[in-house]
């Protein structure tokens, strides 16, 4: 019996360190964005222990997210507790900041605030898939489909070119950034894949063609994901 209990204590003081790396790495206050209205949302993850992992507060916060109440970290994902133990939401990191789901599968994006370490866990894997351009890893299929219902605010993970007609030998007339939201208001598909169209007046870019997927060497991937 006293064997065993060395051996777990052992096991806790080498896990330890690790769980520690990970909340320092992720400890601090993020700006919540959703696919819904969460209101001027923003979470504070902290290093001190708390019923249910470590302490986590929301600010401004609405629905689920108003109702956090601690954090932790399992398998390179960070998961959103509320007051009842149970994951609210879970979160990878892509390389910009952690994206995310909540447990009814609606989008979220935690875009850290305090200078947190975003960086992927691992290295891009050799998958056959449409991909993430921050990750390298296969995207949701929630932001690969193409979306259908327009207006829809959409949010650039990559600079786009925005051509004047819907094919490449068009003009160009400007350039998204990445993190850029825009509004859409159709989407068509053309012999180079779906290109969709920028709205009037949208955060200073000229109306005109985006892609929705592009290639580049590694493989496809998505030019935006479908809510900002």
């Amino acid at each position: 019996m006293r064997m065993r209990l060395l051996v777990v204590t052992i096991l806790a003081l080498l896990a330890a360190p690790v769980l520690a790396q990970d909340a320092s790495r992720y400890a601090g206050d993020w700006q919540v964005t959703t696919g819904e209205g969460t209101g001027m949302c923003r979470i504070n993850l902290a290093t001190t222990s708390s019923t249910s992992g470590l302490w986590a507060t929301s600010l401004g916060c609405l629905g689920p997210l108003a109702m956090v109440n601690g954090w932790r970290t399992e398998g390179g994902n960070v998961h959103l507790l509320g007051y009842d133990g149970r994951p609210v939401a879970t979160f990878s990191p892509n390389g910009r900041a952690l994206d995310g789901r909540f447990a009814d599968g609606a989008p979220a994006l935690l875009a850290p605030l305090s200078g947190q370490n975003v960086a992927s866990n691992q290295p891009a894997p050799a998958q056959n898939c449409i991909r993430h351009p921050a990750s390298g890893y296969c995207a949701d299929a929630a932001d690969i489909a193409v979306p259908t219902a327009f207006p829809l605010w959409v949010r650039g993970l990559h600079p786009l070119v925005i051509r004047q007609q819907p094919t490449m030998a068009s003009a160009k007339l400007g350039e998204t950034t990445a993190n850029q939201c825009f509004m859409i208001d159709s989407c068509q598909a053309t012999q180079e894949g779906y290109r969709c169209h920028i709205a009037p007046g949208q955060n200073g870019l000229p109306t005109g063609y985006v892609l929705k997927h592009f290639t580049q060497p590694e493989g496809i991937f998505i030019g935006f994901q479908n809510f900002c």
